[in-house]
């Protein structure tokens, strides 16, 4: 077989292949642009569906902008040990979640073993067991910890 021959069946053979490839996407790209994706969707419909796939982040390349983005908190005003044990320490040490103590009689076993009120306050500041550090409040000071844990050896009466 002529292998001049071959090489024009097979260029025709796959210029044939190509060519119904091409219209085949151009007709499924022409039919898709002619279809009304949004047809019979009302607008609250619509809506809900942008809400639904709305991205949920966006990423910060820009220094300056990741600057504004970063700013520190406003100051708050300082709170005093019965409103931290309310706000923040009541969950956990009101109901006795999690091993936390409650009871007087909890609350002197931990004092003692700490050495006292500065002890706990130290151990409140960095977290113990299941506690997270200063409560799983972040923007609560040393002294703001220090007040919250007499606060609540006071209710407890230890």
């Amino acid at each position: 077989m002529d292998t001049h021959k071959h090489d024009k069946v097979f260029y025709i053979t796959f210029s044939v292949v190509l060519g119904f490839l091409l219209a085949f996407t151009g007709s499924i790209m022409l039919i898709a642009n002619t279809l009304d994706a949004n047809e019979g969707v009302d607008a609250a419909a619509r809506k809900r569906i942008d809400d639904r796939t709305a991205p949920v982040a966006t990423v910060v390349t820009d220094a300056a902008a990741l600057v504004k983005v970063a700013a520190p908190a406003a100051a708050r005003a300082p709170m005093s040990g019965a409103d931290v044990a309310a706000k923040v320490c009541a969950a956990c040490h009101g109901s006795g979640a999690l091993g936390a103590p409650k009871e007087k009689a909890d609350w002197a076993k931990r004092k003692a073993a700490a050495g006292g009120v500065d002890g706990l306050a130290k151990s409140a500041i960095a977290g113990k067991n299941a506690m997270p550090p200063r409560g799983g409040d972040a923007s609560l000071s040393d002294a703001e910890v220090k007040s919250a844990v007499e606060a609540l050896l006071k209710q407890a009466g230890a």
